[in-house]
């Protein structure tokens, strides 16, 4: 009887230690694999939640809402405990978020908000900061002239927020007679396309190349450049960006593009991988992470702001190569 007994014993603790050392998945499923970022925040996301006792699976939305919604579906029938998104469409992305929660699996918007859903987290950049980099950096190099400014996407939240905070950052200098704001609009797909056309169109209604052009990305920014080389203007123009890709950081070498700011991917996809593993873990830890809250439409989602870094000619060495090793010297000089 004393042997059963231990028998019996001995397989409750096994079973419990096979139920506590169960892996957590997780899974990250991004909007387009057109933005090299979104791949690189994909597998530092991957990367860090893995060396913490999960297993993550990776997909994209191939740009289109209904293919995403399909690939979070069929995430979820594998049994996922979380997913982070960075949604394709910041509407209907809502019904991801219903259809996670229906069946007991946390979700979190990254990057981009999902709108009208109670969406468990959000972790992003800081736009009104973001703004207030752009302008600052580039009045800092060019205090008067003629300006426009060329946002993102305009269904796009951060494009929209951005937007907003250049407004209100430049509106100081508009009033003191400095900045002359001569166009303002949004590029849809925050394309490098895109937004070349719509300078070229400027220029040739206006008959005037603006000094300062705020451009939300260095994609759209190296079409820009792209154009006005292609127009055949001398003048100097002073140009804006974000996201240092690689592109935009040669421009800035080049002295092409003044600024682009600098998110740090590995940073923000490592602190959402930490989140995501907290709220699956119920650990109540998660609150010491929250710096904001960001109000969806239906709730004010709890939220992560991860600051970005300026860059400069001045200190393009110093941020990518030698603090954040982002890019080696032979990339952005070869």
């Amino acid at each position: 009887m004393r042997n059963i007994k231990l028998l019996i014993l001995l397989c409750v603790v096994a079973f419990s230690a096979c139920q506590s050392d169960k892996s957590v998945k997780l899974g990250f499923i991004y909007s387009t694999p057109n933005t090299e970022r979104y791949i690189q925040e994909a597998n530092f996301f991957k990367e860090y939640a893995e060396k913490n006792g999960a297993t993550v699976y990776v997909e994209h939305g191939d740009g289109d809402e209904n293919i995403q919604y399909q690939r979070a579906i069929e995430l979820f029938d594998m049994g996922i405990d979380g997913l982070a998104i960075i949604a394709v469409n910041a509407n209907t992305a809502a019904a991801i978020v219903r259809e996670g929660h229906e069946r007991g699996i946390k979700v979190m918007a990254y990057n981009r908000l999902i709108k009208n859903s109670e969406v468990d987290f959000f972790v992003s950049g800081d736009n009104v900061e973001l703004g207030k980099m752009m302008v600052d950096e580039i009045i800092k190099v060019k205090p008067t002239g003629t300006a426009i400014i060329l946002g993102g996407d305009k269904y796009d939240r951060n494009a929209v927020g951005l937007s907003t905070s250049i407004h209100e950052h430049l509106k100081p200098h508009i009033e003191s007679g400095n900045i002359d704001l001569l166009y303002d609009t949004f590029i849809e797909d925050w394309s490098d396309v895109n937004a070349a056309f719509e300078l070229e169109q400027f220029i040739s209604l206006s008959g005037q190349v603006p000094d300062i052009i705020f451009a939300g990305f260095d994609g759209m920014a190296d079409g820009c450049i792209k154009a006005l080389e292609e127009m055949g203007v001398e003048k100097p123009v002073y140009l804006s960006g974000q996201d240092a890709t690689i592109d935009g950081v040669k421009n800035i070498v080049a002295g092409k593009q003044q600024m682009t700011a600098f998110h740090p991917l590995k940073e923000a996809a490592s602190q959402a991988a930490e989140v995501m593993l907290m709220l699956v873990r119920n650990d109540s830890k998660v609150s010491s992470l929250i710096n904001d809250t960001t109000n969806n439409g239906q709730i004010d989602v709890p939220t992560l702001k991860v600051p970005s870094i300026a860059v400069t000619k001045e200190n393009v060495d110093q941020v990518l190569i030698k603090e954040a090793k982002f890019y080696t010297r032979e990339q952005i000089y070869e």
